[in-house]
C-alpha cells in the first residue's frame, strides 16, 4: 500500500509529464462542466 508522500510524487510526476496544451484542454472541460452544473441548478430552482 502506498504511502501519503508517494502518492503525491506519482501525481506530481504525471502532473509535470503532461503538456501544457493537455493541460489547458482539460481546464476548458473542467469550466464547461462545472458551467452546465451551474446552468442546470439554476434551471431547478
Amino acid at each position: 500500500m502506498p504511502t501519503k508522500s508517494k502518492v503525491k510524487e506519482d501525481y506530481k510526476s504525471d502532473f509535470e509529464e503532461r503538456s501544457e496544451e493537455e493541460l489547458l484542454e482539460e481546464e476548458t472541460k473542467n469550466q464547461q462542466t462545472l458551467d452546465s452544473f451551474v446552468e442546470s441548478d439554476k434551471n431547478w430552482s
